[in-house]
Formats: structure tokens, sequence, C-alpha cells
């Protein structure tokens, strides 16, 4: 019985061991998607054809500056299932601007969705360009999904946080660690990543992408 048990004992110890010893699931490295220095991995769309977007659309002390002329600049690579983490201000007075998710087609207004910027707005979606969710469909007369919860942004010259999870089925953002809003049923499942100029300079900065497993 002795050796019995010594058996069981030791073959006890090695399960342990080897469960030890098994390789853990590597998790995906994050993606800086501006790299601090230059716009090199965005493409400029800008509605004005007669305006310069490499002037309106710049790098300046380490940060996204966009004039406010009406357009964008996006990623050129297409991404799904992730986490994205972007850190916005208003240098100078707070106005109107978003960050686009699942760009599947340029325009004007891209097929999309933004999460709204806009001063006491920040955290509403928006359904773009004909892209869909189950919350537009109950109301088609909205477009906008309105946030859950009230506003709170910071002043103007402070940087805020707006982090945006993306699956194949739901778009979720948080404002400054609040959830704000989720949408569910999304008919866009993968797309560009865009920053908005509408209405005033605005400024970003620290834009990464971590994919999902």
């Amino acid at each position: 019985m002795k050796i019995f048990n010594s058996f069981l004992i030791a073959a006890a110890a090695c399960s342990v061991v080897a469960c030890t010893q098994r390789p853990q699931q590597q998790q995906p490295e994050p993606i800086r998607l501006f790299n601090g220095t230059d716009l090199n991995g965005w493409t400029y769309y800008i509605e004005d054809s007669t305006k310069n977007p490499q002037e309106e659309f710049v790098v300046r002390d380490s940060v996204i500056a966009l004039s406010g002329t009406f357009g964008y600049i996006r990623t050129d690579s297409a991404y799904n299932n992730y986490k994205l983490n972007v850190e916005w201000r208003w240098p100078d007075s707070a106005t109107n601007s978003g960050i686009f998710v699942q760009i599947a087609e340029d325009g004007i207004w891209p097929s999309c969705y933004e999460c709204q910027l806009w001063t006491g707005r920040a955290g509403d979606l928006i359904n773009s360009g004909g892209s869909n969710c189950a919350e537009y469909r109950n109301d088609t007369t909205l477009m906008i999904v309105p946030k859950m919860v009230p506003s709170n942004e910071k002043p103007v010259t402070e940087w805020n946080t707006a982090e945006i999870i993306c699956t194949d089925s739901t778009v979720t953002v948080s404002i400054n660690g609040t959830e704000q809003n989720q949408i569910t049923g999304i008919s866009n499942k993968s797309g560009h990543i865009g920053l908005q100029s509408e209405g005033g300079p605005i400024e970003f900065r620290n834009v990464v992408l971590t994919p999902l497993n």
C-alpha cells in the first residue's frame, strides 16, 4: 500500500510540473499607429481640393495637429478585433471632431462608426456613410446612438483619453475611463482607423491599437 501511495504522489507531482510547463498563449503586441514624428502610414482625405492636406494635417511637437478644415486622416491598413487607445485635446477652444473606426469606404461621410468628440457629446456613436447596427435599426430616424452617462470631458488644453473596443459584433466606447456607449450587430466588421478634422484645431497623440485574441 505504501508503494502504491508513493506512486500516486509521484504521478500527481509530475502532472503539476507538466501543467506549469505548458507554454502560455502569447499576447499580441500593441501597434503604435502614430510614430510621433510624421504621418507615415496614414492617408489624407480633405473636402476642399484647393487646400493642401499636408499643410492642414501636420505633426507638431510630437502630436498630430489637425487644422479644422473638413476632412480626416486614416490608416493605410485595415484592422478587425482590436482595442484602440487615443488621446486628444483642444489647443484653443472646444469644437467638433471624431474618431473613426471600421472605415470600409472613404467619402465626405465615410462608411464607418464615429466616436463623437464634439464638446459635450464625446462618447456618442454615429452610424456614418451607410454603416449599420442593431440600435440604429430599432429607430430608423436615429443615426446617432447617444452616450449612456453625462459628459466627463476635460477642460480645453487638457488631454482626454478614448478607448474603443471593436469586435465582429460590437463597438464599445470609454471616455476618460468611463464606459459611455456600446452598439451591437455592426455591419462593418473591419476597416481603417481615422481621425477627423471638423470645425476647429484639435490635437491627437498616443494612437495605439492592441489586437484582441
